[in-house]
């Protein structure tokens, strides 16, 4: 989510990367190799999300806000868009969220 935020684009959340909602979730479209483990917060929030919802393979939904990559991904999210001047200067600092490459 992060590196979406530093290009340019607005990633939907609601908790600005704190990992408590499920907002910025997306799919793994290609290297969920280069992908870090889920944290304990992703697990437990997809958990819950998957007892709710059925939708693609559920190895393949990620948090955006609690996963870091390692080499290139594809991922699908819809409302992905570029980002305003506004928005951008309303995102959390690196020191404020977390970590995500």
């Amino acid at each position: 989510m992060q590196a979406a935020w530093r290009a340019g684009y607005h990633w939907p959340t609601l908790c600005y990367a704190m990992g408590t909602c499920t907002a910025c979730q997306c799919e793994v479209l290609d290297g969920l190799h280069m992908l870090s483990p889920r944290t304990a917060a992703e697990e437990a929030l997809l958990g819950d999300l998957n007892k709710r919802v059925r939708r693609a393979n559920p190895r393949r939904i990620r948090l955006a806000c609690q996963v870091t990559i390692s080499g290139d991904v594809k991922v699908r999210k819809a409302g992905v868009k570029v980002a305003d001047a506004q928005q951008l200067q309303n995102l959390p600092s690196d020191e404020e969220s977390t970590d995500v490459h």
